[in-house]
Parts: structure tokens; sequence; C-alpha cells
């Protein structure tokens, strides 16, 4: 049943966010807020490695429709005056007294400086000039953004004046790549390739059996004695505009950055490399940390999973090595092999994900006070791009509700998916993982915009990856295999701290990367090498998963030892995802001050 999203906050009881009245510091901070939120959405023309960080694409898919007729200024000039703004926002932002603000405001205005600096800082990256990139690109981010549309005579038009502007903005994307060129800038190899073989799947197809059409779903809603007209109107702005940039964007892709695309794929190997790193990994994982100490805990990590890995599978009756431990890697390749632990098809491998995700609701409010505050579906990834996709992923409802939140299921090979490693990834990507902590987020009222709708990596997907364990607790994996495989996902995730920091500051190769991945994880060849050419075009947001799960595990038993008999894991998970998504260093502070209100006074001096 689909939920309005004003109405969970009657139905389950919204997260609502307290506000004394306002002074007038708290409203200068809401007014730059919003007008913050505002330009972001209206031209973001910058890239932050492996991710927008906003735009008018970025507008649609949240539901703002302000901005659907138009796409961002992709020049050197664009560039420049967005980041002019940010910084008299930033002016703006300081000269607000601290002492003036209380509660959530003194949050918001912290994170929001916080947010400008490292925008700031991530600049020396350059990313604009050289991001050629198989996941998030233009060429993946037009064609999903048709799917949110209202299909009303003015959604058409929006769709169509936006289809118009796809020569320009490619045209755009071309001359900074050519800037990146002149200065000794240029993608990896191998994902210059990908994303020429999505344009090439783009391209092939008409107009009017375009990936770039609005899904059936939403055409079906048209006014009948309308749709044929809308939809030959959008067909043609595909035919005309977006099919031959599509075309030029490939030509160019393929016959001058290719030649010159580097073979290292790493952030070294670029100008100002080491410090575009840096940036990144404080962007993505919150926190100063340099590649040496995230290579070694990584390392740390996994020798840890390991072990419990090799506890169960001998449990299990795993064969054994040489030296008397259980065969890992012969113990998965046999249960990969069990008939009751794969899916002979796309629609089971869906159902499936639809039971397992009911299961998971029906516990939650075992361990959590506040419910899901928005609608999730189930769907199979698109034909266009499951070739580069993973297995499954989530994405946010926007707050229009016209679309629910989907968790998206790979379906292009079913019979490779193991059953015992895939419950973890529905409790990471839908609840109590993404899902329940992204649509709480979209629902905290009195927050601004920017919280409610971000957020580094270092949360929300630490959070995540938390839930994974936190399932464990809550008896929801069906058995030991699937226990096993939840293990595997961790091990996953301590190798990725190895290999981000492997390829982007230990000279590795993407052969060394993805030798030690297979070595070290349950997936096979080819989904490996997908995700080692995931972290060759998103640097450091792989490093954000164990970072943030060790930091929320470790700020949990520091809550239950202080508190005792008084902690509450349903109240402690309230004060994490009651704030949006934090930084690390703001989310620890923001537990202590819970402790501290739990403890009686002499105890919290």
């Amino acid at each position: 049943m689909r939920i309005h999203p004003l109405l969970p906050c009657l139905a389950l009881g919204c997260a609502t966010v307290p506000h004394p009245a306002p002074s007038d510091a708290s409203t200068r901070l809401k007014e730059l807020s919003e007008r913050y939120w505002d330009l972001n959405l209206q031209s973001a023309p910058l890239d932050w490695i492996g991710e927008q960080s906003g735009g008018p694409l970025v507008a649609t898919s949240l539901g703002d429709h302000r901005f659907d007729d138009r796409l961002d200024d992709l020049s050197s000039a664009g560039r420049a005056k967005f980041l002019d703004a940010l910084v008299g926002m930033e002016a703006e932002a300081k000269a607000i007294p601290d002492d003036e603000l209380h509660g959530e405001d003194r949050l918001t205005k912290a994170l929001f400086l916080d947010l400008l600096d490292s925008t700031r800082e991530i600049q020396v990256c350059d990313a604009d000039r050289w991001t050629v990139d198989q996941m998030n690109g233009p060429e993946v981010n037009l064609p999903l953004t048709a799917m949110y549309y209202p299909m009303t005579a003015k959604g058409v038009a929006d769709l169509v004046a936006r289809y118009g502007q796809v020569g320009r903005y490619f045209d755009q994307q071309i001359a900074s790549l050519r800037e990146g060129l002149a200065k000794g800038e240029v993608a990896p190899k191998h994902n210059v390739e990908l994303t020429i073989a999505e344009l090439d799947d783009l391209a092939k197809k008409d107009g009017a059996h375009s990936d770039f059409l609005p899904p059936p779903d939403k055409l079906a809603k048209l006014p009948e004695g309308e749709r044929a007209a809308d939809v030959a109107r959008i067909a043609a702005a595909i035919d005309t505009t977006v099919v031959p940039a599509l075309k030029k964007y490939r030509a160019f892709l393929h016959d001058v950055i290719l030649p010159k695309a580097r073979t290292d794929p790493g952030l070294w190997a670029l100008p100002n490399g080491a410090a575009c790193y840096a940036a990144a990994i404080r962007m993505q994982v919150g926190l100063r940390k340099t590649p040496e100490v995230l290579h070694q805990l990584g390392l740390e990590l996994l020798a840890k999973i390991e072990a419990e890995q090799r506890a169960i599978a001998k449990a299990e009756g795993a064969p054994l090595k040489p030296d008397g431990t259980p065969d890992l890697k012969a113990f998965e390749k046999a249960i990969g092999q069990r008939p009751d632990e794969s899916f002979k098809t796309g629609d089971e491998l869906l159902a499936w994900a639809r039971k397992t995700i009911a299961r998971s609701m029906a516990a939650l409010p075992r361990d959590f006070k506040t419910m899901p505050q928005r609608p999730l579906e189930v769907k199979a990834v698109e034909a266009w791009r499951a070739a580069t996709a993973g297995a499954a992923f989530y994405q946010q409802a926007p707050d229009d509700g016209l679309t629910p939140a989907y968790y998206y299921v790979n379906t292009s090979d079913p019979t490779t998916r193991t059953l015992y490693d895939q419950e973890c990834t529905v409790f990471h990507e839908s609840v109590p993982g993404h899902h329940l902590q992204i649509s709480i987020a979209q629902s905290l009222q009195g927050l601004p915009a920017f919280r409610r709708n971000g957020g580094s990596t270092g949360y929300v997907e630490g959070w995540a990856l938390y839930t994974e364990r936190l399932s464990d607790e809550l008896g929801l994996y069906s058995g030991p295999l699937a226990r096993y495989g939840m293990l595997a996902g961790q091990a996953l995730r301590a190798v990725r701290l190895v290999v981000d920091t492997g390829l982007h500051a230990m000279h590795w190769s993407r052969q060394q990367a993805l030798d030690f991945y297979l070595a070290h994880t349950t997936d096979p060849p080819d989904v490996g090498a997908s995700e080692i050419d995931r972290y060759i075009v998103w640097p450091a947001q792989a490093l954000g998963y164990m970072v943030g799960e060790q930091e929320i595990f470790a700020l949990r038993a520091e809550a239950k030892r202080k508190l005792g008999a008084a902690f509450d894991i349903r109240e402690f998970h309230d004060v994490i995802l009651g704030h949006g998504a934090l930084p690390l260093p703001v989310l620890e502070d923001e537990v202590h001050r819970w402790i501290a209100s739990k403890l009686p006074a002499s105890a919290a001096r």
C-alpha cells in the first residue's frame, strides 16, 4: 500500500525536531540554508568525484519540480559563479553569532560550514575536467530523470525542454575534458571503455524505444486522448537532440580521450593526486585519516572477520586445508553449487527480496521506536545499466509522493546470485539499513533540506553496515549459511579499506587490486571487476562503510558501559537517526550529550 509522504507522521509517529521560538540568528540561518539549497538544486555544476553534488537532475529526483525544464551550466564560468556564491554564503554563516543559536540550529550552522569547507577542499581534485564515470555520469543520470516527472502537460513540456538542452550539456562536458587534457588530467582507460559501451547501448535505440522515455507505468498516467501525441513529442526530442549528443560524446571519448587515458587507475597518478585523495577521504569518511592507517585497519579487521567465517565453515563441515583450517574458498564454491542456494529466474529473486523485506519490517519494533517514513517497493534494475550496476541498491523516494523508494535488484543473471549472501544485502539496502535511515531523515520536520537529503558516506553507509550485524542480533538471518554470508559482507568492507587505499595511495594496479579482492571475498570475477572499477571512479567512498560501522558500535559500547541498566537500544537508535546524517565527529558529540542527559548530575560531571 502506498502512503502519502505526510501520512506516516499520523500513522507511525513521525520524528520531529523541537525548536524554541526563533531568534534573529535562527531566522538568518534558516533563510541562508534555504537559499543554499535553492542554489544547489538550481545549478551545482561540480563533480565531487563519483557523485553529483546537486543540480536540476538531483532536484527532479528529490521531487522538487521547479527546475525540471533545465540542465546545469557545466562551463568553467558556471562553476566559478557557483563557487563564488558559496564563498559569500560561508561569510554570512560565520557572521551569525554562535551564542544566539541553540539545539538543532547550532548543529545546522556547524554542518553548513563543514559542508562548504569540504566542497572547497575537494576542488583540488579538479574532477570536472577528467572524470568519465560509468556509474554516475550524465549518460546514467539523464535516462533516469524521466522516471520522476509528473505526467501532466507541464511535465511533458519540461522533459522536452530538458532534453532540448542535452546537446549543450554534453558540449560543455566535452569542453571540460579538453581542459583537463591540456593540464595532464585524464580518466582511467577502463572506465572510459565502460562508459563508451553504455553510450553505444543508449544511442542505438530510436526515440520511440529509448531508455530516455518515461517508463510505461508513468506514460499510462497521461490522458488517453493526448498520450500518443505527448509520447511522440518526447521521442522527437530524443531523436533530434539526445541521440546526436550521445553519439558526439561517444566519438569524443573514443577518438580523443581513450588514446590518452591513463593506465594507472589511482589518484596518485594525477597532478595533486595525494591532496585529492586526502580531500576525498575527509569528504566521504568525515574524518582525517591517512591512507596508511586505513589500509592497516582493513587488514586487521579482515583477519578477525575471516576467523569468524572459519568457525562457521568448520561447524558446517567445510573441507580442510593441509594445516587443518577450513578452506573458505572450497566451502563457498560448494555452497554456490547447491540447488537450494540459487535463484532460477529474475522473478524468483524479486519475490524472495519482497518476502525478506517484509520479515525485517516485522522485527523493527524490537530495536526501534521510529518506523520508516516512506513506502518501499522492489524493482528490477533496468536492462540498459544492468551490466555496470551492482547486485542490489537503494534509491530514496522523492518528496512529491509520486514515486516510492526502490530496492533495486539486478536480475540480469539471477543464477549467479546465491541465497546465502543476499540476505545481508537486503537488510543493508532496505530495513533496518538505508531505507529506515534515509526515510526518517527525509521526514525530520524542522531541519533544513540540506540536512534531510544529504550526509557523509561514513554515516550513511556506516549505519547500513552496522545494521547487517544488528540484523543478526534481531535473529533475522535464516541460518548459519546466511550468517556466513553476513560475515562475507563484513569481510568485503574490510577489503575495501585495503583495496581503495592500495589503488589511490600505494600505486596498486587494477589487477593487483582485483587479485586481493577475489582472494578475500565470495564474489565471482566479473562482480569483483565491477567493484574495482567502482573504487577507481569513486575514490574513498568505499572507505566509509567499515569506518562508520566501527564508530557506531564503539559509541554503543560506550553508552552501555556508562548507562548500565538504563541503556535502551531503542533510545540509542533514535539518537543516531534523529538528526539526519551527521559527520562522525558530530555524531559522537550528540551521543555523548545523550549519555550525559541520562546520567545523574554528579556522574555526568
